[in-house]
């Protein structure tokens, strides 16, 4: 992820409440009408001074719902004009066992006078269970959209998110005043048929990210600096849920990682992801655990004179990386540590989303190469309302950008999120296997060549996938000891804010690598073929201990 001077601010018109959930009450009576119980509603049971009987609650009158949106990251519309929305109509997958924001949409009469309404929603489980959540809102207009507290709203948990729970909603008077306006037709509330019920559309899903945190211990010149984990981790884990369509994510910390090479270049950051894949290859996780490294340069601009568009670099990913068991090592980023929480969580939400095969979304003067051509809004602009599950904050969608680009504030389209929402379930399904993955194949050689034609190699365990793309113009010459050689067409990529080349090819079955002669790549370039010779010693010898390489200072 770049910094640049051209970077923008849209400016952030977010609302911050203090809390999501209500007050909340169980019961198993769902009986919508009026009621002989005076606790039913909040101002129930009170007594009026003048008349003496206690207040009962009657339907709302003068007011509609025209709207129910959930929003457990995005929002998506689950009630409209009375009704059920159907599948067609929903714009993104609501996740499983993750907590949400119900917002309820009203329009007011044309005579309306501000007053208090109690809303109450319905929840209807598949085991014929019941939950009603109940508050009382202030009621002054009609809702706006970027006011939280214009309309009712209520804080759906976890444990109540779940596959085929339905919902119904009514709305009633909380106060005296309105006894003698004649009841509305149709009655406030969703559906309009008080046995009825619609579906909030919970996915049966699971869907986990696991991340591996490698705090950095730099020291180089006049900066040495350490990152706190215990501090980062419960920060990242946070930032990370909001923005993934996930139930859980969990952030695992590990022992520090020393690093005294320069950071104020490119090739530095370069270095340090090369490293943190080494580091990942030689403790071969599983396939769905992704690698960050966490690093403090003390604020040094990383590339000046060579970043692009004259920016500051503030993290790298190893790759834009494919949704395969065999993509795993390439599950690796890094990030810096800057000068405010938010800079840092958004660096770290951006680098995995390209491990989670995220490219870069344009947005104007944002200077992002490599964008993905196919995000359907105009500027990188999110186009849904976006809200934060643990920091309470609504997300404007023309004022915010996808957190895939160069611009800012960001947050999740509902397009990103469809689309990670699909790898994260993939990843997922593999803890969900009958035995545990272990690598296949007879592992695979990885280069990174810089754009000065500096270059590092090592292998890791694994295999290709069948349907990998190979380039027509880069392949691997295996020369062994015995004069057979082995050709290998390579997989070739560029990295995300780096002009750097990722060069991936199987290694030959059954390699002893102590009878290597020599590795090569050979490549085209300006109808003039060139190569790269790979010194054997740079590379892992025995890939069962996988023991990391020596980085020559």
């Amino acid at each position: 992820m770049v910094r640049s001077s051209s970077r923008i601010g849209l400016g952030l018109l977010s609302l911050c409440v203090a809390a999501c959930a209500p007050s909340t009450s169980e019961t198993t009576d769902s009986d919508s009408g009026t009621t002989d119980d005076p606790s039913a509603g909040s101002s129930g049971g009170e007594t009026d001074a003048t008349t003496g009987p206690p207040f009962v609650p009657i339907p709302a009158r003068d007011v509609s719902i025209v709207r129910v949106e959930a929003n457990p990251g995005v929002a998506v519309p689950i009630g409209l004009d009375g009704g059920e929305v159907p599948g067609a109509m929903r714009n993104a997958y609501i996740p499983a066992n993750r907590d949400m924001l119900i917002r309820v949409f009203l329009d007011v009469g044309d005579n309306w006078v501000a007053r208090k309404l109690e809303a109450r929603l319905t929840l209807l489980f598949k085991d014929g269970t019941e939950k009603e959540l109940s508050d009382t809102f202030l009621i002054e207009a009609d809702t706006f959209a970027g006011g939280l507290t214009t309309g009712p709203y209520f804080g759906l948990l976890a444990d109540d998110a779940q596959p085929g729970v339905r919902y119904r909603l009514s709305l009633w008077e909380a106060e005296w005043g309105q006894e003698d306006t004649p009841e509305p037709d149709p009655p406030p509330r969703l559906p309009v048929n008080a046995d009825d019920s619609v579906i909030v559309g919970v996915e049966n899903s699971y869907q986990k990210l696991r991340v591996v945190l490698v705090p950095v211990h730099y020291s180089n010149g006049s900066c040495a600096a350490n990152v706190d984990p215990e501090y980062w981790q419960p920060l990242m884990r946070d930032a990370l849920l909001q923005e993934n369509p996930a139930d859980e994510v969990e952030i695992t910390i590990h022992e520090p990682f020393e690093v005294t090479y320069s950071m104020t270049s490119f090739s530095g950051l370069n270095n340090l992801v090369n490293d943190i894949a080494q580091l990942r290859a030689a403790e071969n996780p599983q396939p769905w655990i992704y690698y960050y490294g966490l690093f403090d340069s003390c604020g040094g601009c990383i590339g000046t004179g060579d970043g692009p568009g004259g920016g500051c670099t503030v993290g790298l990913a190893a790759g834009i990386t494919g949704d395969s068991k065999q993509n795993a090592n390439l599950r690796v980023s890094a990030g810096q540590l800057l000068s405010t929480d938010g800079a840092t969580l958004d660096t770290f939400v951006h680098e995995v989303g390209h491990t989670q095969g995220r490219r870069h979304i344009y947005c104007p003067n944002g200077g992002a190469a490599g964008t993905d051509g196919s995000y359907p809004y105009d500027n990188g602009i999110i186009n849904v309302w976006g809200f934060g599950i643990r920091d309470f904050q609504l997300r404007h969608p023309t004022a915010t950008v996808d957190y895939m680009s160069y611009c800012g504030p960001t947050w999740c389209s509902d397009w990103q999120w469809n689309a990670t929402y699909q790898r994260i379930s993939l990843l997922s399904s593999w803890e969900l296997e009958d035995a545990p993955v272990e690598p296949d194949g007879d592992g695979v050689l990885i280069g990174v060549i810089e754009p000065n034609g500096d270059s590092e190699w090592w292998t890791a365990p694994g295999s290709f996938a069948q349907d990998e793309a190979r380039s027509a113009t880069h392949s691997v010459r295996f020369e062994l000891g015995d004069g057979q050689v082995v050709h290998e067409a390579a997989v070739v990529g560029e990295r995300p804010h780096y002009p750097a080349i990722n060069v991936l090819a199987p290694l030959p079955p059954g390699l002893d690598h102590d009878a290597l002669a020599e590795v090569a790549m050979t490549y085209v370039h300006d109808d003039h073929e060139a190569s790269i010779v790979v010194a054997p010693q740079k590379m892992f010898h025995d890939p069962a201990v996988r023991a990391l390489v020596a980085r020559d200072e």
